[in-house]
């Protein structure tokens, strides 16, 4: 079973982050997934702002009573025509 080990390296060897409950000398199979970029705090704050700005921009949809969304009057004209 597949276990993950975060680990740095010096330029010479591989230094677990913390303690690993391996045996001694049993040889492994290595895999190296660098870690997925993450954003600064002010690329962050911009993106958000941006949805702020899109959002305050949206237009507004068309404001529908109730009655006129019930089953009977979704495919009969409304009374009176």
């Amino acid at each position: 079973m597949p276990k993950v080990i975060r680990m740095r390296f010096d330029g010479k060897v591989f230094i677990p982050e913390g303690p690993v409950d391996m045996p001694v000398n049993e040889p492994l199979d290595f895999e190296y997934k660098p870690p997925e970029p993450r954003l600064a705090p002010e690329e962050i704050a911009r993106r958000r702002a941006a949805w702020k700005r899109a959002g305050s921009r949206a237009v507004k949809g068309a404001s529908i009573p109730l009655e006129a969304l019930r089953r009977e009057n979704m495919y009969e004209p409304p009374r009176g025509l």
